[in-house]
Formats: C-alpha cells, structure tokens, sequence
C-alpha cells in the first residue's frame, strides 16, 4: 500500500483539494477509481491478482466495477496481462491509468467532428496553438477553431506548442507566441512544450547540446509558468532518457510522454499524460470513426480540478 500511496502522490493530492470544495466533482474528470482494485477493498494488493486468476479459471466470475478495475490496460479484457499489471504496481514498475482517454490535434487532423471524440469516450482534447516563434504565420490555422469546438461540446482542453527554438531567446519567443494565443482563454488542461525534432529542423540546423536543450525547456516551462498558466513537458521516451534527463527539469515540472507502446514504461513520479499511440497503437487502435487516425492519450491527474482549484490558466477559486 506505501508504494501504491507513493506512486500516485500526485493525484491523491487532488482528492484532498476535492473535500475543500463543495461543487469539486462538477469542475474536473468525475468517476475515478482505483485500478487494480478488484476486490473493491479500497487497496491495490497480491488479493487482488487471486481474484483475476479465479475470473480466469471460471472460479469465481468479476462483474461490474470488479470487472472494470480489473481491465487495468483497458482493452476489454481481463487476461494474464491485468494480473501482471498489478503485480507491477505493488513493484513500482508500472503506472495504472485513470481511466481518462483523450487525444491531441492540430491542423493536420483536419475539421475534426468534437462531438464524435466526445462520443466514442474521450475525454479531454489537447490543441496544439501553432510553431516557433512569435509569428501570426506560424499560428496553427485550426486551433481557434478547434478551441471553439471543445467548450461548444463542453470538451476540457489544453494548448501545446511545437518548438523550434535553438536557443534560450527563441524559446522566450515561443512563450510569447503561446501567452498571446491564449489570451482571453481558460483552458482546464496544461499548456505543453512540445520538444522533438519531428521534421529535423533541430538536426538541419544545429542540434543544441543536451545542456541547451534543457535550459530552452526550463525557459519556456518557467515563462509560461510565471504567467499564471500550468506547464507541462512533452517529449518521447528516448529524449527524456537520452536529451532532457536533467533531475531538477523533470521534477519541477510535468511530463507527457510520448510512448506508443502497450504499457508505460516512464519511471519518473512527474508523469501528468501518457501519449500512448497515434499512427501505431498497441492499445485500442489508431482511428476514430468518423475523425481518422489521431494521437491518443491518458491522462493520470485530474487537471481541470486542479487547475480550477489552484487558480492557474485564468481561473480563480472563487468561481468555483
């Protein structure tokens, strides 16, 4: 139980805020659970991998919320890999979701339909605001769009900017480019850096050294911060391992991971959203009726309460 109370430190913490408040559960992601709990005991435990073995052998058959917390990858099954899954929880070695699917998009989605996203169970849409610097030429075209489709569908979203700064004053510029598109908006998800080298423009033109690249990070992370708004890191696996893996970088602010795999595999306790497909996806395909294919995520901490709550992104606790 201590290591299941340590690794999800974060979104305990939210449910203390939630007790403070008396309309909390109208302001964030509703119906949270302990996944992995499936003898509904209140505790994630060896227990709870019996009664997944019992299910399988048709001893003892899971139904309703045992059924769904068992599913701790949720594909709609409950296998071998569910009682594994639990067996790393209590090992530290594997994060269990929330439960709360979303996905992220720009203009290469296209004029997507919010309401089929909403429909087929997402919950929250991440949108990217446009690309390097400060420049209306390098706004996303969707993104006022796609921000009016959100809060007409009643959507939670968060803003990412895809960076293509080489230095601590181009990142200064791209926290200028993101704070004027927000102007006049309140998001309920973070405002996300995202770092890559998708088109290898960073490798074209000089890749910053490791070092740089953490300072470009911290920059932005902290501008946007200093703003009033709620950060958070994006980046792949490999570069948080290999590029970003500075100590006080990764624990001052959140990550969003980017790793298209079955499971998260990330070991840091600052992990907010999970990236877990897009093109490829191990998990419940690539594609949404209606939409195409798109990128899809979890996310592990309930941020429109707590940014609601806390007072970032425009929002005060008074009109909560």
């Amino acid at each position: 139980m201590k290591l299941l109370k340590k690794l999800t430190a974060s979104f305990l913490a939210v449910i203390i805020i939630v007790s403070a408040f008396s309309s909390a559960s109208a302001l964030g992601f509703e119906d949270k659970y302990l996944i992995g709990d499936v003898n509904l005991d209140g505790n994630v435990d060896i227990l709870d991998v019996t009664y997944i073995q019992k299910h399988m052998a048709r001893i003892s058959v899971l139904t309703g919320d045992a059924l769904a917390k068992a599913d701790t990858d949720y594909n709609t099954r409950v296998d071998i890999k569910d009682a594994t899954h639990i067996q790393k929880i209590l090992a530290k070695l594997y994060i269990p979701l929330t439960g709360k699917k979303g996905v992220d998009i720009s203009k290469h989605n296209g004029d997507v339909d919010m309401k089929k996203i909403k429909a087929a169970g997402y919950d929250f849409v991440m949108i990217r605001c446009g690309f390097g610097d400060d420049s209306t030429s390098k706004d996303d075209k969707m993104f006022e769009t796609n921000v009016k489709k959100c809060e007409d569908a009643n959507m939670p979203w968060g803003v990412y900017l895809y960076s293509y700064a080489l230095s601590t004053k181009e990142a200064e510029s791209e926290v200028s480019h993101t704070l004027r598109l927000l102007k006049g908006k309140k998001p309920t998800l973070p405002i996300a850096f995202d770092m890559e080298d998708a088109d290898g423009y960073k490798s074209k033109n000089g890749m910053p050294s490791n070092e740089q690249l953490v300072k470009i990070c911290k920059t932005y992370l902290k501008g946007i911060k200093d703003a009033g708004y709620y950060p958070i890191l994006y980046a792949s696996l490999s570069w948080f391992k290999n590029k970003l893996n500075d100590e006080d970088l990764l624990s001052s602010y959140d990550v969003w991971l980017a790793q298209w795999n079955d499971e998260c595999t990330y070991k840091g306790d600052t992990i907010g959203i999970w990236q877990y497909g897009g093109e490829t996806n191990y998990i419940d395909g690539n594609s949404i009726d209606g939409v195409g294919v798109i990128d899809k995520d979890f996310c592990y901490k309930d941020y429109p309460l707590l940014i609601k709550n806390q007072g970032y992104n425009g929002w005060t606790i008074e009109e909560n």
